[in-house]
């Protein structure tokens, strides 16, 4: 029998070369070939402390931890760093003989560590996910995440992310890796565009062909994210390739950059020469990891020079491209010419979000009038956007206001654009905003980006949690946001009035959460006639 089993995955894995090739034909292949397999995709065992899932590419070992049960580092796409597949589209996952070991994460795509000093983090895998699940569930609704890190990192293996909370509420959570960094969205010739979202369309596929097997709706999937992860749930919105694969959509903090084909090309060229190699794809594939990084390091430093970059100076150097095929164009022009219509969506930011990046490393203290000033008269803001600036914060310094500027010119605008957009559409839409300010950081830190990520998982007690709520954090605004969320999976809607352009209901998230109307109204209005296309 084994030999019997072991020919018949040969044969496949045989015809999956045969039938894919460079590019988009990968993705094809793993969307026609994902449940390919006569074996009952189903989990046995389930109150074993490791139970076993079945699914067709083998079978793999989990952890049951009282009425949860779960998977980790389970591929849905092959290793794409290797010589035969790097930077191509996504490949199919590997299969297997044996039991496979799910009971611990994997490593983190390679990218630049958060550590001083950066360096390389991560190392090479296959393309792998994270699953909770409820152990006697039942057709539950699911819920795919997409962690953010800015295109050049993600780690869906952060404790922060952990998806018990969300299982123990009947929902079952997948948590996603993509490539990031010069893997995952630089230009290169040869290869397609984007190939990060192509990897969240693999893996969404593979959801949709295999969530089943865990107790898990196929067709009740919402798609969440937040920050680069929230982009990317707007930019599947907007692209067909993703069309049908999930039907809510939460989007936490979503900023709107991307790149157009000349200046991901010209930013390309530029990483080519950081790397002191010739501009080809089989040059770039012989190109150590550590280096890699130090190049991407390079380049973030590079585009810190506005002079000689313009627009696109102080972005990451490595993000979403309008290519023409994965996305077609901009964001909202791809919205409002390809997204679902009747998908509902919630999508909201937090108040001071910039304060993540100027505030632990003592930037904030740092910032002349000069700088606030300038940055205003760059943005073509009204005349009374200094004044408006000047009431965020009681005796609000300069790196305040560079702060509360930062953080409505990359995050909070953005957010309400494509939550306007939407309504525009007649499309069924949330609006929030996270207020908690968090004592970390000697009472500074406020509602900075990614502060409200524990609170929606409910793992306020994680370690990685603990240095950004500045202590224990506020349970009860954690149960609160968490039941939100939990609500927003279950019936696409979260339980408060739906987001309009007359009264613009929002719900404020704080230690006493309310629906407001259209707050820090004064701040959006001085953005009114800035595009962010």
């Amino acid at each position: 029998m084994n030999s019997i089993v072991k020919n018949l995955r040969t044969a496949r894995r045989q015809w999956l070369a045969r039938n894919t090739a460079l590019g988009l034909a990968g993705i094809g292949a793993l969307n026609a070939t994902g449940c390919a397999s006569n074996r009952p995709n189903r989990i046995s065992d389930r109150e074993s402390s490791n139970p076993i899932l079945t699914i067709a590419q083998g079978d793999l070992r989990g952890v049951r931890n009282q009425s949860v049960v779960s998977f980790k580092r389970v591929p849905y796409a092959a290793n794409p760093y290797l010589a035969t597949t790097r930077f191509m589209a996504p490949q199919p996952a590997p299969t297997w003989n044996e039991i496979r070991d799910a009971t611990a994460a994997g490593p983190m795509p390679p990218q630049l560590s958060r550590a001083p000093g950066g360096g390389l983090s991560g190392s090479p895998d296959d393309l792998t996910l994270n699953i909770w699940a409820p152990a006697d569930a039942v057709k539950a609704p699911v819920l795919v995440w997409l962690p953010g890190g800015a295109f050049y990192r993600v780690d869906a293996n952060e404790g922060w992310y952990d998806g018990t909370s969300f299982a123990r509420q009947g929902i079952v959570v997948v948590t996603v890796n993509y490539r990031v960094g010069i893997d995952g969205f630089m230009l290169i010739d040869g290869a397609p565009a984007n190939r990060g979202f192509l990897d969240q369309i693999a893996a969404l596929r593979w959801v949709r062909n295999n969530i089943a097997a865990l107790g898990g709706d196929p067709q009740n999937v919402t798609l969440a994210g937040q920050s680069a992860g929230a982009q990317s749930v707007m930019a599947l919105m907007g692209t067909p390739l993703a069309a049908g694969l999930f039907g809510k959509a939460i989007a936490q903090s979503p900023p709107q950059n991307h790149l157009s084909a000349e200046a991901a090309r010209r930013i390309a060229a530029a990483s080519f020469a950081a790397l002191k190699i010739p501009p080809t794809r089989a040059a770039l594939a012989g190109v150590g990891f550590a280096e890699l990084i130090a190049g991407t390091q390079a380049m973030i430093n590079e585009l810190r020079d506005a002079a000689k970059w313009g627009a696109i100076a102080r972005q990451p150097p490595y993000l979403p491209i309008i290519d023409g095929t994965v996305i077609a164009e901009p964001p909202l022009a791809a919205l409002q010419r390809h997204a679902n219509t009747a998908v509902p969506l919630l999508i909201g930011c937090t108040d001071e979000e910039a304060r993540l990046y100027l505030v632990p490393g003592g930037a904030i203290d740092k910032i002349a009038p000069p700088a606030i000033s300038g940055a205003l008269r760059a943005s073509a803001l009204p005349a009374e956007a200094d004044a408006i600036y000047r009431e965020v914060r009681q005796q609000a310094t300069a790196g305040d206001m560079l702060a509360a500027f930062e953080s409505d010119k990359t995050f909070r605008i953005p957010t309400m654009r494509y939550a306007e957009d939407r309504v525009r559409a007649s499309s069924p839409v949330w609006l929030y905003h996270f207020a908690w300010s968090s004592p970390a950081f000697d009472g500074r830190l406020g509602a900075a980006h990614v502060v409200d990520v524990p609170f929606v998982f409910n793992t306020l007690g994680s370690n990685q949690s603990r240095p950004f709520l500045g202590g224990p954090g506020d349970q009860t605004l954690a149960d609160t946001m968490h039941g939100r969320w939990v609500e927003f999976v279950k019936t696409g809607n979260p339980g408060w009035d739906r987001y309009n352009l007359q009264a613009r209901p929002t719900m404020r998230f704080d230690t006493r959460s309310a629906l407001v109307l259209d707050p820090l109204s004064q701040r959006r209005k001085l953005w009114a006639a800035t595009n962010f296309e």
